[in-house]
This record gives structure tokens, sequence and C-alpha cells, in this order.
């Protein structure tokens, strides 16, 4: 016999003879159809008969023996047109179902994790924006008013989120325990969405609603900015108390009494200026001024100057500093006695010769028929010093200097002058510093006397102090109409503290001479508190919102236990249990998922072997509710 070339044959195709001499390896067929063959059996052609025959489990081992070792083989003269059917019985046989069966709880554990993190995050936004927590923490205090506006946004993001999670898995039961329930309302809830086709107009508000909340809440916390939150601050930088100025920058060239005076003393000018009642007792001006009582001004001692501006420079906007320390100070008493020595001649010689810058009576004329007398000297019962201040008729001008008591000018003087005490005495006084300004709000002092040396090279210049005087008391001279006013001894008391607190600041630059001067703090706390969310009943009720929702949900959703509707309701669940025989009707809207009409979608509960399954029903023909048992495991 002609012999003819070995070929190697196709999976498909495999020609043998049971006799002859041509000998071919084995073909390389899958290893699963080689199981199939020896299990199943399978099909044959026979081109040169025509007929199909089967090829049972004996001639298909023969067959695998053949594959296995060496056969003589003719070119092909059969076909070998295995079935597919036997892999779809392979696949179907060797494919395990990847559901997981569960049991119907009455809470979920993502539910309640979803409750659980909404009330952490509202306790943590509550804990961000409580102004005080404790004397020396808080945490709104150290996040600030930009942080806690992040991070009430963030906790806000968070809690809306949990919100959505309860709400979406309570939409689904509403929707499954509606009489007409539809698939297009089902993939609405499951997206989330407002837009899609043929979806009902009641979840399009809800979840528009929905949509908005957020969005409402965002607006409204961040409307209630203006609160602020305290903290007892601790520092490390060295400071003292006593006769200092405030800080002056780079303007130090005003570095002098004049400008002390008034920087000290404009607050209370101004105040008295529009005030349309009388004085209240006591009442706080400016830095260092405290109106005490109808008799008596205190000008305080202020923290040192590189403190004050340390603290500054280190605030943030809108924040600020609470300082309260014990404190010398600088105090003028009206003496209700002056009447009973205005006409005592030794009183007035005495005044006269014991007065300084100048000797004598200085004078200022008020370009209104009167005058401002002033006269300054020291006790020589004890020490301190004394003032003589008051209004008299006069026709001078300019400033002037009077010698002797006994001169006429003199005798107008003493019929109306007033006599004030100055000495130092133990204040307190509490401050409040901003970026831009320092400001005394209370004080206090106790008439304990002080040292009082620091007065023996301070006495008022007279041609710095009375140009300011006439500016400041002219409107209280007889001839205006504020002379009878309720705050003329105020005033006449303020002036006189403010002239010698301002010339012993001018005269002892540093404490070499007086050290009492300065000293360390006494009594001292020191408040921090910063711009933050104004944390009232408004801005907790915006904050409790979504836990409130949560809240309610939640119940809503353990009393509805029965309905087939799950955590994880979505797709999966869908495909898992649906019918396949109600699946045609959507033919067509595989790109687009769009229907031409609503398509109703039921769950219900089907028995089977394995235990009760639940059933997605597509189609107007299906009808009827599922309820889940507690103890029942669901496929």
């Amino acid at each position: 016999m002609h012999e003819m070339q070995p070929a190697r044959l196709s999976e498909k195709e495999l020609a043998w003879r049971w006799h002859g001499g041509w000998s071919l390896e084995k073909p390389e067929l899958p290893m699963a159809l080689r199981c199939s063959l020896f299990k199943y059996g399978g099909k044959c052609n026979d081109p040169e008969k025509g007929a199909s025959r089967s090829i049972d489990s004996a001639e298909s081992t023969h067959f695998l023996h053949i594959l296995t070792g060496r056969c003589e083989v003719y070119p092909p003269t059969i076909l070998l047109d295995f079935d597919l059917m036997i892999y779809s019985r392979i696949t179907s046989e060797t494919t395990k179902p990847l559901g997981v069966p569960t049991r119907r709880w009455y809470c979920e554990k993502a539910h309640f994790l979803a409750l659980l993190g909404c009330y952490i995050c509202f306790i943590l936004s509550i804990l961000a924006i409580q102004p005080s927590i404790g004397p020396a923490w808080s945490l709104s205090w150290k996040l600030g008013l930009t942080n806690q506006l992040v991070v009430i946004g963030l906790l806000l993001s968070l809690m809306n989120e949990c919100t959505s999670v309860l709400a979406a898995t309570l939409f689904l039961i509403v929707e499954t325990r509606r009489k007409n329930p539809t698939l297009q309302n089902y993939e609405a809830i499951i997206k989330k969405s407002i837009f899609l086709d043929k979806m009902d107009m009641r979840w399009r508000t809800s979840f528009l609603l929905l949509t908005l909340l957020p969005l409402g809440l965002s607006v409204a916390y961040k409307r209630l900015i203006g609160g602020s939150s305290t903290i007892e601050a601790q520092t490390e930088f060295p400071r003292y108390y006593g006769l200092v100025p405030l800080p002056l920058g780079t303007f130090n060239v005003m570095n002098n009494s004049i400008y002390y005076m008034i920087n000290s003393s404009v607050p209370y000018i101004a105040a008295s200026f529009s005030a349309r009642s009388g004085p209240k007792f006591p009442e706080a001006y400016g830095f260092n001024t405290v109106l005490l009582d109808s008799t008596s001004t205190a000008f305080l001692d202020l923290p040192s100057p590189d403190f004050l501006s340390s603290v500054q420079q280190n605030l943030t906007e809108g924040g600020s500093w609470s300082i309260s320390a014990s404190v010398d100070g600088t105090v003028a008493r009206y003496n209700a006695s002056t009447s009973s020595y205005r006409d005592d001649d030794g009183f007035w010689t005495t005044a006269f010769n014991h007065s300084a810058n100048p000797g004598g009576l200085s004078t200022i004329s008020l370009y209104n028929g009167f005058q401002i007398g002033l006269i300054n000297g020291l006790h020589s019962e004890y020490p301190g010093p004394y003032c003589l201040l008051g209004f008299f008729r006069g026709d001078s001008y300019g400033l002037n200097i009077y010698g002797s008591p006994d001169e006429d000018i003199s005798r107008a003087f003493r019929r109306d002058a007033h006599k004030f005490e100055i000495q130092r005495e133990r204040c307190q006084g509490r401050w409040t510093v901003t970026p831009s300004s320092i400001q005394l709000v209370d004080g206090s002092c106790t008439g304990e006397r002080t040292k009082q040396d620091v007065f023996n090279n301070s006495t008022p210049y007279y041609a710095d102090v009375l140009p300011i005087l006439a500016q400041w008391l002219i409107r209280y001279s007889p001839a205006e109409s504020q002379s009878n006013s309720p705050w003329l001894i105020p005033s006449f008391t303020t002036s006189v503290a403010s002239m010698f607190w301002a010339r012993m600041i001018y005269m002892n630059p540093t404490n070499d001479l007086y050290p009492e001067m300065y000293y360390p703090p006494a009594d001292e706390t020191l408040w921090s508190t910063k711009l933050g969310l104004k944390a009232g009943w408004t801005l907790y009720l915006t904050l409790s919102i979504h836990p409130i929702l949560c809240t309610l949900i939640l119940i809503s959703i353990c009393v509805c236990y029965k309905t087939p509707i799950g955590t994880g309701f979505g797709l999966v669940s869908v495909l898992s249990s649906v019918r396949k025989d109600s699946l045609d009707q959507l033919q067509g809207a595989g790109l687009s998922g769009t229907l031409t009409r609503t398509v109703p979608m039921r769950l219900t509960i089907q028995d089977s072997h394995h235990g009760p399954k639940i059933r997605c029903c597509l189609g107007d023909e299906y009808e009827g509710k599922a309820e889940l048992d507690i103890k029942e495991t669901y496929f």
C-alpha cells in the first residue's frame, strides 16, 4: 500500500482505522473533552455512510486508550462532532451558587452602624461649638472660627451620608409595600436620582428634599457666626505691671506727657460730651480710666507694653485676651472741705509758697469772660500732692502766672477753687486686649495707700496741662450751658488724675529712681477668647436634624422588618431572584435603559428544596406581597 505521511488531526476531527500501518501521535484534546467522552459518550458523523451513530462508554474508553498511546491512522474519514450539550452539562454541575443566604433581623448591622456614626458625628459637632468645656480646655477654642466651619461642614456631610443609607432602605421598603410598585421606582431609589424616566412624582419630591437638606443646613450654620469660646491662658512671657503707657509702635516721637494725657482722656471726654444722662459708677473708660464715684477717678497701672504687644501680635482675627490683676492706681479725690479754708490766708500763703511748675497760680483764658486757675503742691504733713483747680472771672488772655495770693486775680480764684487729693492706691483692673485695641473693662480701688515717693518729681507742668484743661473743661464754665452738669466734678477729678499719671510716666521712663513704679503680677488671671460659631438653640437644632431623622427612619425600618428588603438590595438581588420568563418584556433596553411604560415589580416568597427563596416578578400578572419570618434563612 502506498505509504502516506502522518498528519496531526484537529481537536474536532479524529479518524482512525482499526487495522493498518500508519501511525500518528495523539491529538492534543482538552482534558474536559476527554472526560466528557469517557463519562457521557458522544456523537460521531460518518461522512462515507452519511449517518450518525452514538459512541457508547466502552467505545469512548477505547477512544481514550488510543489517545493516550499510538495508533495507526488513515487520512480523516470519520469526523467526530461532540455535542455542545456536553459542555452545558459539565458547567451546570461544576459551578456553585455565589449567593449568600441570610436570616432576617429586626435591625441590620449596617443600619445600626449608620445611626451610631450619625450620633458620633453629632457629639463631635457639639464639642466643636461648645464655648467652654473646662477652664483650660475647649475644642472650639482650639479650632477657631475657620476650622470650626471646616469641621462642622465635614461632620454634616458624614451625617448626611448616614441619613442617605437609612433613607434608601426605607424608601425601598415603602415602595415594596405599595399597592403598585414599579421597576422604574426601584431603579430610581437605588440610583438616588430624580431624573429617571417614568418614576413616581412622590419619589422625585422625596429625593429633591433629601438633596436640598444638606444644602440648607450648610447655609444655616454658616449664618450663625458671632459666638466665642474662652479658656484660661498660660504664658511664660516675662512681664510686669506699673506706670507705663500703651504700646506706641513706631510713633515714639509722641513720647511726652501731653500725648499721654490726651490719649488716656479722650474716651472719657467723648463719653461725657455726648451723654444725655449723668455718669454711672463705677464706670471704665479707655484703657485705664475708672470713674469710681461722683468725687473720685482712678488711672490704673498697665501691663508692660512689650507683653501687650506680644499678645496682640499672636491674636487671630476676632480673638481677644482678658487680663485681670491687682495693680496700683493714681487716684484723684475731691476734697469737699474746700469751702472751709477759702478765707484762710495762711492756707493760701502756704499753697502759693509750696506750689511747683510754676510757683504760684497759673491761669489760662477761656475767652468767654472766665479763666481756669491751677495750683499744684505737695502736702507738708504727709507724702502726696494736691491740686487746686477752678473757674473764675478774668479778662486776661493766654497763659499767666501770679506769685502772690493777695492779688485780685488770686483772690478771684480763691473764691471758686476746688481742692483735689492725689495718691497712689491699691486697685483691681480687668482689660480686654484685641489685635487693634486695649480696653479697660472694669476696675475698683480699695483706698489703701501704697508708696507715694514717685510724686516727688512729677508735678504737672502748667504749660502742658492748661491748654488741654481749657479745651476739656470749657463746657462746664459758668458762661456755658453745662455749668451745673452732673459731669462737672467727675470731669475735674478725671482731668487731675490724668495729668499726674501722664507726668509720672514722662518723668520716670525707667525704674532706676522709684522701683515701686514697676512690680510683678499679683492675683493675675489670663483668659483667651477666640471668635467662633454662636452656640445657641438655632445651631444645636441645625446639627440635630440628621440624628433625629436617622432615629425615626431606623425605627420605621425595624417596624417593617417583614418586608423583603435588606441593606444590600440592588442589582445583584434583582438578578438573583428575578423570574427568567418575565425578562422578555425588557428586550430592547440593553443600552438605553428606558422602557415605553412602567413595569410592575413585586417581591414574593417561593418554597424550594433549599428553603424559602425570594422571587422578583415583573409584569401585571403577578400579585401578592411577601412577608419574612424572623427565624427563617432566605435565599
